[in-house]
């Protein structure tokens, strides 16, 4: 027994010594460690920065500030300039509250086809802004000089695909309406329907006019429409509202959007780190960029993708905005108020990376009148985009508060934003035999809502 003994440990011991260690996977994503870096991010920014009205020094400032770190990831960044209107929308809110003032008094005084003329030319003017940002009125308001900021990293051969990974680092004005978000929304639809029911009515009166024969004279019109004019420009008024409690102090966006600054900063590393190593995009041009504006209209983006055309072979653009909390991330399809398309495509084929992971991030809609963002500008550049943002549709939310700082953006959330785009550039830059997801079962057309108007 024991020499049998003594034979079977050698074997036991020359088995052990021959037995090769398993090889342990890599991982592609390091999410724990980039969501700590890029809370880290987020945290310093705020604590360094001050409240960023649009095309102040303190945004133009703190885009220098994003141009240095973008310059630790990229020796190809760009600091850039253009002429943009700081308070685009309380102009607009001022140009309808007195056009509907007009309309009004010209269909009380017998002269409804002038009324009807003037509303017809707001209302495109208005809706031009929305889907073309041409407003005609833009050139009588006074302008102030805005920052964009980007930086380049190159592939390793020829560029076939260009991903713009894309944030703001302007922030909104403090609300000083203390019911929240529920009343000015309804402004905002109140003083929409005002206007066109203006419209609507002074057609009309036009019409009944000309059949009594009395449209070129000066008269008072019938009771009815009175009434209606009456209950018309009252409604049309409303925008006041938003005017009266737009307050002047500004928030320093924790949330809305140092998030979105952070993770853009992110991500730039990581494709700077992985390219070093030899393992980044073979024929994938990536950029990050911030821009300046979008609380305004997304006039900043809207320049710099009038600016940067010959960077854009094959564009695709990931936006950041409002990234708060893991279980309420959401990839918009559309955009504008609710106007504008974006890529449905895109936005099913990030929620379907983002379920392959195991995270729950369908596709939704941006609401009527619920706000924009800068993947407006990139769509109207014919680009395909989707914004992933975490602004719930609720009614309470911490973005363009002063309760927007960083504890309430949560780090797996950041985690998850992340891991998508990183693995979205993966799969554009070394494409499976699978082929190309068009739809997602995730999505069910949801509406958001992003601001506070």
């Amino acid at each position: 027994m024991g020499i049998f003994g003594d034979i079977g440990r050698k074997l036991r011991d020359k088995l052990v010594k021959e037995k090769k260690p398993q090889a342990v996977p890599e991982e592609n994503v390091y999410a724990p460690k980039l969501s700590d870096e890029c809370y880290n991010i987020l945290s310093s920014l705020f604590d360094e920065s001050e409240p960023r009205p649009a095309a102040s020094a303190e945004s133009r400032s703190f885009a220098r500030k994003i141009a240095e770190l973008f310059g630790s990831f990229s020796s190809d960044v760009t600091l850039t300039s253009c002429r943009i209107i700081p308070r685009l929308y309380r102009w607009l809110l001022v140009t309808v509250a007195a056009s509907s003032a007009a309309v009004f008094l010209l269909s009380s005084i017998g002269l409804p086809y002038l009324a009807f003329v003037l509303s017809v030319f707001s209302i495109i003017a208005v809706v031009d802004e929305i889907l073309k940002k041409k407003d005609p009125l833009r050139r009588f308001f006074p302008t102030d000089d805005a920052s964009n900021v980007h930086a380049v990293i190159e592939p390793e051969e020829d560029v076939q695909h260009t991903v713009i990974f894309s944030s703001h680092h302007d922030t909104a004005a403090v609300s000083r309406s203390e019911k929240g978000k529920l009343e000015s929304f309804l402004s905002v639809h109140t003083a929409a329907a005002g206007m066109v029911a203006l419209c609507l009515v002074s057609f009309i009166q036009s019409i009944v006019e000309i059949i009594q024969g009395r449209l070129l004279r000066f008269n008072a019109p019938g009771i009815i429409f009175a009434i209606l004019l009456l209950v018309s420009f009252a409604a049309s008024l409303s925008s006041l509202y938003l005017i009266i409690t737009s307050g002047k102090s500004f928030t320093k966006g924790a949330g809305d959007n140092l998030s979105g600054v952070a993770a853009v900063t992110m991500l730039g590393h990581y494709f700077s780190r992985e390219k070093n190593a030899g393992k980044g995009p073979r024929n994938t041009r990536l950029i990050f960029v911030s821009f300046d504006g979008e609380e305004c209209g997304a006039q900043g983006s809207a320049a710099w993708y009038r600016e940067n055309s010959h960077l854009l072979i094959n564009p695709v653009n990931i936006n950041f905005d409002g990234i708060y909390k893991e279980d309420d991330l959401v990839f918009l399809a559309s955009d504008g108020n609710g106007f504008v398309s974006l890529s449905s495509k895109l936005a099913s084929e990030l929620s379907l990376i983002a379920s392959s992971m195991g995270y729950r991030i369908p596709s939704g809609k941006m609401g009527l009148f619920g706000g924009e963002t800068d993947a407006v500008s990139a769509a109207i550049s014919g680009i395909a985009a989707a914004t992933l943002t975490g602004m719930p549709p609720g009614v309470l939310t911490p973005a363009h508060t002063e309760e927007d700082t960083p504890d309430k953006v949560s780090s797996e959330a950041l985690s998850r934003c992340l891991q998508v785009a990183i693995r979205y550039v993966e799969k554009l830059d070394n494409p499976t035999k699978e082929g190309k997801v068009t739809t997602s079962f995730l999505e069910e057309g949801r509406k958001y809502k992003l601001s506070r108007y």
